[in-house]
């Protein structure tokens, strides 16, 4: 199989950073929100990290579905719409990254249907080639690859050894592989959890 991507793994340590950076351009801008809204899956725990750091104590979720995995859907869909009252309220909302634009536009159209004041959007990570770009950013990407943060490495690593057909190798001969046509560098301690969970997948 010829490489498609790079991909790499973010840690929960640079979360906390790129958090605490979007946090900081926040404070900086003087403005205040009364609601954070993260995009679930992906951009709830960032979300809950930029309420703590900045005092909002309403925190609520939008769950929009665009990729699953690293397979694209064709159509961005709001599966669980916020269920919070939002008129005249200022809004945050909050991703992990920023890659072609669609899951924030659909983020922000529908705060808008709800009668939103301010509305605003951070992200961890923004790709060069988004449509839409965020209001506050974490880091900005200029080469393409596929982030895999630590919360969904389980579901992002069992794929693409699955798909490569490598779930029946050996550990190490896995490890090469995703090393080989990922460019991932896998520990073997994370291996060993991601496989551990396996059969939560693969039923």
């Amino acid at each position: 199989m010829d490489k498609d991507f790079t991909a790499r793994i973010v840690g929960l340590s640079e979360v906390y950073e790129m958090a605490y950076k979007i946090s900081d351009q926040i404070t900086e801008s003087s403005l205040n929100f009364d609601v954070v809204i993260g995009i679930a899956r992906g951009g709830f725990p960032p979300a809950r990290l930029v309420c703590d750091f900045l005092n909002i104590k309403t925190l609520t979720a939008v769950q929009i579905k665009h990729y699953t995995g690293a397979k694209e859907h064709k159509e961005v869909d709001i599966s669980d719409p916020v269920d919070i009252d939002l008129k005249g309220k200022n809004v945050l909302i909050v991703d992990d990254v920023n890659d072609s634009g669609k899951t924030l536009i659909a983020a922000v159209d529908h705060v808008k249907s709800l009668d939103a004041g301010e509305i605003r959007t951070a992200v961890l990570h923004e790709k060069s080639n988004t449509s839409m770009k965020a209001d506050f950013v974490g880091d900005y990407l200029d080469d393409w690859r596929w982030l895999i943060y630590q919360w969904a490495a389980t579901e992002d690593l069992l794929e693409f050894l699955n798909d490569d057909n490598m779930l029946s190798a050996k550990n190490e001969e896995m490890r090469q592989h995703l090393s080989d046509h990922y460019e991932l560098d896998v520990s073997t301690d994370l291996l060993k959890k991601v496989l551990a969970m396996k059969r939560n997948y693969l039923r």
